[in-house]
């Protein structure tokens, strides 16, 4: 079944994100150049749209609804509108947290009363209110992080690659595990636009956003089951990059809410002056990073030490590319 959800998705994403792409211009949807942006150019956005219509439709197609995926979708719904009016108009800050944060905790506290998602360490409240924290920490840390082409798409892929590697190494489907390969196969069929130096399409807000949700819905599904080292290494990358930039600029007085080109990738981007060998760099890390996740449901301690390595080594790998350009342009 995981198979087929995936195939369908694919296809429908392609399908439905290539015919997209001129709605989406004549929607005003579009990416313009400036000194923030990595693209050149007007660049269609707002391709999360038909991604994530594609992975819904795979996903009811060969999957039951059951009461807590219900609440996920409308969850999903309601940040596919508010990104969607983001995307188009452009809303601040105060308006998007909120409702991030209100989607994320009425997500978290529809899990059965006996899930625990930091493993009985926190009294029930507690572990309620950092396991919502926690998951619009996800969405908004992915459209940070949605900076350069197929990024993003390219991390859903891996998450959810993991999280159903860790369901057949467990020998048991989890709870999300159609979910996950939904979103498997409607990123694959959005990269075939966006998976370009020149893409024909962005995600924009509208799939960032909600991939940051499910995503980490996919992750609490693991802490939830016990798998919490999973939960950290998989999404390893993203939470590392994004974290350490916020802090950086918050340290700095910067206005860390509004666009950047500083993440570790963009700057890595810049300097090889192209988008793609970052993302495979990030890929091939994040395959390694897939066989520790299920390395750790055995082996926490061992799993999560070279996790930290691999992820050390992809920074630094990352970072020396970023300062190559400064030291190769001379004083």
């Amino acid at each position: 079944m995981p198979l087929l959800t995936i195939v369908l998705a694919a296809i429908f994403s392609a399908a439905a994100t290539r015919t997209a792409i001129p709605w989406l211009a004549r929607a005003g949807a579009v990416a313009d150049e400036n000194e923030r942006t990595m693209h050149t150019g007007r660049v269609p956005k707002g391709g999360g749209l038909s991604l994530l219509a594609a992975a819904f439709i795979a996903l009811s197609a060969t999957a039951p609804v059951t009461s807590l995926s219900a609440t996920v979708i409308v969850g999903a719904l309601v940040l596919v509108v508010l990104s969607w009016l983001d995307d188009v108009k452009g809303l601040p800050a105060f308006v998007r947290l909120p409702v991030h944060l209100a989607v994320a905790a009425w997500t978290v506290w529809s899990l059965p009363d006996n899930a625990r998602v930091f493993q009985g360490w926190l009294p029930y409240v507690a572990d309620r209110a950092l396991a919502a924290v926690a998951l619009a920490w996800m969405m908004n840390l992915f459209n940070f992080m949605d900076g350069i082409n197929a990024i993003a798409s390219a991390e859903t892929i891996a998450i959810a690659s993991g999280y159903l590697a860790i369901a057949m190494a467990a020998g048991h489907s989890l709870e999300h595990t159609a979910l996950a390969a939904a979103l498997v196969g409607a990123c694959a069929g959005f990269l075939l636009w966006n998976g370009r130096e020149k893409p024909l399409v962005f995600l924009g807000d509208v799939g960032s956003v909600p991939l940051g949700f499910l995503t980490g819905l996919l992750m609490l599904d693991l802490a939830v089951n016990g798998y919490w080292a999973a939960a950290l290494i998989l999404p390893g990358y993203f939470l590392l990059d994004a974290t350490l930039t916020l802090l950086k600029r918050a340290f700095r007085g910067e206005r860390f809410w509004q666009a950047h080109r500083t993440h570790t990738y963009q700057r890595a981007a810049a300097a090889i002056g192209a988008h793609l060998p970052v993302v495979a760099r990030m890929s091939i890390a994040n395959l390694v990073l897939i066989g520790l996740a299920v390395l750790s449901t055995s082996k926490n301690t061992a799993a999560i030490i070279a996790a930290v390595i691999v992820l050390a080594a992809l920074m630094f790998n990352l970072e020396q590319a970023a300062r190559s350009r400064s030291s190769d342009s001379g004083p």
